[in-house]
């Protein structure tokens, strides 16, 4: 989403790039946070090799992947090797044949992709032992796409969450469907914001007079309404470690389920037991009320409260 031409509008000289000067609810800055220092990293989608400059500076070394000749020769002054390839038609293995790395970084480029699929489940070839996915991919649940939705417009833009070389569209639920299906689990998850009203040319303009304080209060009550990128890091999950999680999991299901009832069964032995008490009680004030004796003291009583007697006057 944020691709060469983004890059290249905010930094026309990469140099001037550093670290400290991106802002927290930057995607690169997020990404950057997960790798971490001293990595082997391959960069699908290097474009001019910012993300590998900045990479350089943490100690790692960087392979990149990028589709664009021009880009890959700028991108080679920061990474170790370059690569021109197209994922679309070639494989992962196939380009880097002999070579591990800690990460893989797809930033802005699954949702570019015609199976992206394919390429995540690839690329766990090439990853090391304790190896690691970072992908950024873009909302398109973003309440700005949805009201737009509602006026009837999907109309696809130069950048940001309808950029028109995009080929996939995500949610966070079918991107969590998309690395699970391909071997992943999601270790971490982080955002980028951006407000559902914003002037900005990555999403669609928006008059908010344009639609009901209702509407606008639903949409705003999902959690990624306002969110523009998810930024994850995804580890692979061999079948054998997915089905002892997943048995695990329905163990623990079990086990909290036998937990629940046994409480309901002890809650409901109680409930019967204070309504047999209730019963037995009212049946004996029934008893007391009904019986000679008790006919005969409420008739004593009435009769001291008729002659006015008390202790004093007896």
């Amino acid at each position: 989403m944020q691709n060469i031409k983004n890059w290249e509008k905010n930094y026309p000289d990469i140099e001037e790039i550093t670290e400290n000067s991106l802002d927290e609810n930057s995607s690169l800055k997020k990404i950057l946070d997960f790798v971490g220092e001293g990595k082997e990293v391959a960069d699908f989608g290097c474009a001019t090799g910012y993300l590998a400059h900045l990479l350089q500076k943490k100690g790692c070394t960087v392979t990149g992947v990028e589709i664009n000749a021009d880009a890959a020769k700028v991108a080679a002054n920061y990474c170790q090797q370059v690569i021109v390839a197209d994922l679309d038609f070639v494989s992962v293995k196939d380009i880097l044949p002999s070579q591990k790395f800690d990460v893989a970084v797809f930033g802005d480029i699954l949702e570019h992709l015609r199976n992206p699929w394919k390429v995540l489940k690839e690329t766990q070839q090439i990853l090391k032992k304790d190896g690691y996915v970072i992908a950024s991919i873009p909302n398109i649940a973003h309440a700005a796409i949805r009201l737009s939705l509602l006026q009837g417009k999907f109309e696809y833009m130069e950048f940001g969450i309808l950029d028109n070389t995009h080929l996939r569209f995500f949610t966070k639920k079918t991107l969590e469907d998309m690395f699970d299906s391909s071997g992943y689990w999601i270790n971490s998850i982080e955002r980028t914001k951006m407000a559902i009203f914003s002037d900005s040319m990555l999403l669609p303009k928006l008059n908010k007079q344009e639609f009901s304080s209702d509407i606008i209060k639903q949409m705003e009550s999902d959690e990624d309404a306002d969110t523009l990128q998810f930024i994850i890091r995804a580890d692979p999950q061999p079948i054998e470690e997915k089905y002892a999680f997943l048995k695990e999991e329905y163990s623990q299901l079990v086990n909290k389920s036998k937990r629940l009832q046994s409480q309901l069964e002890s809650t409901q032995a109680a409930l019967e037991l204070a309504q047999s008490q209730l019963i037995q009680t009212q049946s004996t004030i029934s008893g007391m009320e009904s019986s000679k004796f008790w006919k005969l003291r409420k008739a004593w009583f009435t009769l001291k409260k008729v002659f006015g007697w008390n202790k004093e006057n007896s």
